[in-house]
């Protein structure tokens, strides 16, 4: 297995050689995908903030800026960084092609030494990126450097605990035979659409408890207001993903488990924090 320092290494690597990929996840949408639900969870936290329009917010990880051009859609404006040249690329074209090229900017970047000055922005947003880092220590102080006092932060975590994640190492190594990893992407492209096939990592993620992530946040002097799991999807990915023409919605049914004590098995736990203390 790859050291901390090597895991972040070996993400950056990853996600620069597959950005069609990723960003056909977008776009050839799939019931059961984690990408959406922490998709509409967090735009669900930005509304419920009830921001001025014009406030700036920063996407960490923004990928083929997807959140940024909604977040620009609610009138808000701000900086995408990413460590994909590609992904930055295409989340330029699409800013540019939907009218959002004066509001939004996007630069290639490290999201533990972010291109942003001192209490630059309301908001920070960071979804899908700490796991592939070798601690939260810097992301986490990045963010609350960038933020204005009082400003919002939006992280994203891997729940240790989550029914799916359980499933996580032993599919990992499945997909590491080469006819498997063949067969789940040919599979994908016959019963979701496109033509890129399933994400396939040569490494795991880091995962991270509850606990440990409210203590990451509240140690860099945020305060937790609000939290939530998302993904309570019956199969593991990419078996969610493959079989979403076949679940009838039930996965997005089960989002609900959120508001049940069975709430600590989704996937996905997401912290949404505001900088200071009461």
């Amino acid at each position: 297995m790859p050291s901390d320092q090597e895991l972040k290494e070996r993400a950056v690597t990853y996600y620069r050689s597959k950005a069609a990929t990723y960003t056909e996840r977008y776009s050839v949408k799939a019931s059961g995908d984690l990408l959406w639900s922490r998709h509409n969870a967090i735009l669900q936290f930005v509304e419920s903030w009830g921001l001025s329009p014009g406030s700036r917010v920063l996407d960490m990880g923004c990928g083929p800026g997807v959140l940024t051009r909604e977040l620009g859609r609610m009138g808000f404006c701000g900086l995408g960084v990413d460590a994909s040249p590609a992904m930055i690329e295409i989340s330029r074209g699409e800013a540019a092609s939907t009218g959002l090229a004066e509001a939004w900017s996007y630069v290639v970047g490290d999201v533990e030494d972010l291109p942003a000055p001192d209490s630059s922005v309301d908001v920070a947003v960071c979804s899908g990126v700490i796991d592939y880092l070798p601690s939260d220590d810097k992301l986490i102080s990045e963010a609350a450097r960038v933020l204005k006092p009082g400003g919002r932060f939006v992280l994203c975590f891997t729940n240790r605990y989550g029914y799916t994640v359980s499933l996580s190492t032993p599919l990992y190594w499945m997909k590491k035979i080469p006819a498997v990893r063949s067969f789940a992407s040919h599979l994908r492209s016959k019963l979701v659409g496109g033509k890129e096939g399933a994400m396939t990592f040569d490494f795991l993620p880091r995962k991270h408890t509850p606990s440990a992530a409210r203590h990451s946040i509240e140690s860099h002097g945020f305060r937790i207001e609000a939290d939530r799991y998302v993904h309570y999807s019956v199969l593991p990915a990419p078996l969610c993903t493959m079989t979403s023409k076949l679940n009838f919605g039930i996965d997005e049914k089960l989002e609900a488990l959120d508001r049940t004590p069975l709430r600590p098995l989704g996937s996905c736990y997401i912290l949404s924090a505001r900088l200071g203390k009461k």
